[in-house]
């Protein structure tokens, strides 16, 4: 049972504080901007809140909810609590793909370097899927299989890494420890994060029976196969949208699933939405933090989600 029993308090608490957390967004950085040029147009700041950090805000809770929603979904697969986005090694083919791109010095629009991102990460997904399907999805061969592939990418990223040049060295090391300073708005992850949450809400009863192991869930009459292969293809789908937009940020599938089941509890009608919430909001907190901690310089996100996530993650292990 969650801390929280009244739903509603809880959904106003959270609505409370995301708002909170996208207005200071919006206000701060590397000038600190006055809260009427939020609505004046006349203002010097007014396209700096605007055309700057609003959709950077954008994409950060749009990162952290697909995150965190990733994280629910391959811990409920592979009924390891440790279990995090990134262990299915998709990560690695969109930082294959897009590091590439940097090498080479190919001038892409940001719509496709995400989709070349896109695809690396699917591909990756696709080959994993290929080593852990053998008539069913196997958990514990995702897993295996998963981590093998994760080190096989980071060697060739390495290689990369040891062969450019100076600059290029730079931009890569921001991109991989995750970086939303240059991410533009995506109409395509709003809509396909949407369309996933819709999906796995009619979903949720069955999920709730395959969290206490596919045996049971098989005995209430889910269809195990199908679901564990829909969770995997929805996690992948997740994972390669927030890897090709805004690089490998750590800790947020890892940490927000078990903050949301000490709030909400275990069910997942609960779960999926509040998982989204949260994951948002902390990608965002993250974020303004990473812009203004030594304003003006501004530091990867990913740093600040490690710094965050593993007094909390230590926490959280004495709790459950």
């Amino acid at each position: 049972m969650g801390v929280f029993h009244n739903a509603s308090k809880l959904w106003l608490v959270s609505v409370l504080l995301m708002l909170g957390l996208i207005i200071t967004a919006l206000l701060v950085g590397s000038v600190t901007t006055p809260i009427n040029a939020l609505w004046d147009a006349n203002s010097p700041y007014y396209e700096v809140i605007w055309q700057l950090r609003f959709p950077r805000i954008i994409n950060a809770l749009m990162v952290g909810a697909c995150l965190s929603l990733a994280g629910l979904l391959i811990q409920n697969l592979v009924k390891n609590p440790l279990a995090d986005p990134y262990l299915l090694g998709v990560s690695g083919g969109a930082a294959a793909v897009q590091l590439l791109v940097i090498v080479t010095g190919l001038s892409l629009a940001p719509l496709m370097l995400f989709l070349f991102g896109f695809v690396g990460s699917l591909l990756a997904a696709l080959l994993l899927l290929k080593l852990s399907y053998h008539g069913e999805l196997r958990p514990n061969k995702i897993t295996l299989n998963g981590v093998v592939l994760a080190f096989g990418f980071a060697a060739f990223i390495s290689f990369v890494l040891a062969t450019a040049s100076g600059q290029q060295v730079k931009s890569m090391m921001f991109w991989l420890m995750g970086d939303l300073s240059f991410a533009q708005f995506n109409w395509l992850m709003p809509i396909l994060l949407l369309i996933m949450m819709l999906l796995l809400m009619k979903k949720a009863r069955a999920l709730d029976l395959l969290a206490r192991g596919d045996l049971f869930a098989q005995k209430s009459g889910v269809n195990t196969k199908q679901l564990n292969l829909q969770s995997f293809v929805m996690t992948a789908l997740l994972t390669s949208m927030a890897v090709a937009q805004a690089g490998t940020i750590g800790f947020v599938g890892l940490i927000i699933p078990h903050m949301v089941r000490l709030l909400v509890g275990y069910q997942h009608k609960h779960l999926i939405p509040m998982s989204m919430v949260v994951g948002a909001g902390f990608l965002l907190l993250a974020d303004t933090l990473a812009r203004t901690v030594m304003n003006p310089i501004q530091l990867p996100v990913g740093i600040f989600t490690a710094m965050i996530g593993v007094p909390v993650f230590l926490w959280l292990n004495r709790k459950l």
